[in-house]
C-alpha cells in the first residue's frame, strides 16, 4: 500500500518516533511542532497502532 504523505506530516515522523523510543520528552516535542502535549500523545499513540500511516491525514 502507498502512503503519501505532506511535508508537514514528513518532518513530524523522526520527532514522534523520537518520543516513542524516549529520546524526546513530549513537552520538547509539542514545542518543536507547536503542537499541545495533548495533540503530540495523540500522534504517538496513532504511531504505536499504525505506524507512519497514523501519522498521514485521514482524508
Amino acid at each position: 500500500m502507498l502512503v503519501t504523505m505532506s511535508g508537514k506530516e514528513l518532518c513530524r515522523l523522526p520527532v514522534i518516533q523520537a518520543v516513542v523510543e524516549k529520546r524526546l520528552r513530549r513537552r520538547d516535542a509539542a514545542s518543536q511542532l507547536q503542537l499541545t502535549e495533548r495533540q503530540v500523545q495523540r500522534l504517538m499513540n496513532r504511531f504505536r497502532v499504525s505506524g507512519a500511516n497514523g501519522l498521514t491525514h485521514t482524508r
